[in-house]
């Protein structure tokens, strides 16, 4: 297992001199970017000390660095879009793809390092369930297509497919080879992913929209409406909960 949590270490120095790299821009690509790491790192400990739990880490670890592979690959190719969009200086491309080779690369260790574990554990050839491999499948094919009736460009549906549905296709799809603990196990995490992505898009937004909110109102007037609104609050709760006399 000592390949696997390598793998996760040289990701993590990647991602993070990725993250500080495009201070400005963040990861866009992979929203979950340091949750999916972190849940790879703790399951890599777990695989490295607990045999008693190493399938189940091995399912989490191969359902999020799978992620973690769709999300890199799609996101050299964002680089050059940022880079050709806005004032991305060139130095910084030129680091920040090797960066995201190094992330792939040992990602894609790290998802081998779970299938390994997994199939030395008892996987068979055949399915246990064939109905959640039809379901990942469909998953990994037919969550893109409402972004065709949306009009999106087909890079943009590539991009969707390796990012999301392909990798939570997957961790469906192989979750018919293991037992039903197992199958639940990888469910959940990538019940988790689907959960967690438009949870931080959507607390990304609102911090825009606060920090926007403050550049151009102003910090003093922001805090004297804050003090306003407060002290409002608390004369109706006064007026409200008072003993009458």
């Amino acid at each position: 297992m000592g390949s696997g949590l390598v793998a996760l270490l040289a990701a993590l120095w990647a991602a993070r001199r990725v993250a500080r790299g495009t201070a400005l821009f963040g990861w866009s690509t992979i929203p979950a970017l340091w949750p999916l790491l972190s849940a790879v790192l703790v399951c890599s400990v777990v695989l490295l000390l607990s045999p008693r739990h190493a399938r189940v880490a091995a399912v989490v670890t191969f359902v999020c660095s799978l992620q973690l592979v769709g999300g890199g690959i799609a996101a050299s190719r964002d680089w050059f879009n940022i880079h050709g969009a806005s004032s991305f200086p060139t130095y910084l491309l030129v680091v920040l793809m090797p960066l995201t080779v190094v992330l792939v690369a040992a990602m894609t260790v790290a998802c081998c390092v779970a299938a390994a574990v997994l199939w030395h554990r008892g996987l068979r050839w055949r399915p246990e369930r064939l109905r959640w491999v039809v379901a990942g499948v469909l998953v990994a094919v037919v969550l893109p297509a409402p972004l065709v009736l949306l009009g999106e460009e087909m890079t943009f549906l590539g991009q969707a497919a390796l990012v999301w549905s392909l990798p939570w296709g997957a961790g469906i799809a192989v979750a018919g080879w293991l037992e039903k603990p197992l199958r639940k196990v990888a469910a959940a995490t990538v019940g988790a992913s689907v959960l967690l992505t438009p949870a931080i898009l959507i607390t990304w937004a609102l911090t825009w929209a606060v920090l926007h909110l403050v550049d151009t109102v102003g910090r003093d007037a922001l805090m004297i409406g804050v003090v306003a609104v407060l002290s409002g609050w608390a004369g109706v709760a006064y007026l409200m909960w008072r003993r009458p006399a």
